[in-house]
């Protein structure tokens, strides 16, 4: 088993899509699959987004990488652009360097780096508009969840979804903070998250993500 080195977690995140990384923010073209896929929300609503054919994300394994070490473990892959840029290098966003028009390739290419055991999880780039390269959600193999406690006590819903293949990382005021154990086709977040809300045992159940945030 793949595990992620990592140090303590300070601060829980509730009902926040959104982490720090650094993109390339010259990507000013996307380019989608035609298939599509849902994340459910807080309420009913089913919010629809469509994979990127360019970009992957990738979090290694270590706790400590640089950019030279980074690199070096991706160099292996013919299919990745070598010139990876990030504020900090355990998790990066890299560029496939050939057209892809078919999302299987894409989805193989997952699945080859996640059998990687310096890496913990390589996860699909989605976009909520093709017209706009800003409207990005970058999956990460984490789920954050609030159980129903009239329905399922913290405990057991906590034990249910370890039965999900997820870990625990922290559970705090009956909201839950979940990271997937096993990482092979890099949609497990969204699956996982989806098999949760529709199990009616959760107020909400969402894949973590980083999205861009505009300052006001």
């Amino acid at each position: 088993m793949k595990r992620l080195i990592q140090l303590p977690v300070g601060l829980f995140t509730v009902l926040a899509l959104l982490a720090s990384c650094e993109r390339d923010e010259a990507v000013t073209k996307v380019r989608l699959c035609s298939s599509e896929y849902f994340y459910y929300t807080t309420g009913n609503s089913k919010v629809y987004f469509k994979q990127s054919l360019s970009e992957i994300f990738i979090v290694f394994a270590q706790d400590e990488v640089t950019k030279e070490a980074a690199e070096l473990m991706l160099s292996k892959y013919t299919f990745l652009d070598k010139n990876v840029l990030a504020s900090n290098y355990k998790q990066v966003s890299v560029r496939i360097n050939e057209s892809v028009t078919d999302c299987a390739v894409i989805n193989d290419y997952l699945s080859v780096l996640n059998d990687d055991q310096d890496i913990f999880s390589a996860t699909p780039v989605f976009y909520y508009s093709a017209n706009d390269p800003n409207s990005y959600f970058i999956l990460l193999s984490e789920v954050l969840t609030k159980n129903i406690e009239d329905v399922i006590s913290e405990a057991d819903f906590i034990n249910y979804a370890k039965s999900k293949n997820l870990e625990l990382v922290e559970a705090k005021y009956a909201t839950q903070y979940f990271r997937v154990k096993e990482v092979k086709t890099g949609f497990e977040a969204l699956e996982i998250a989806n098999q949760l809300y529709e199990s009616g045992k959760v107020v909400y159940a969402q894949p973590n993500g980083i999205v861009k945030i505009e300052p006001h």
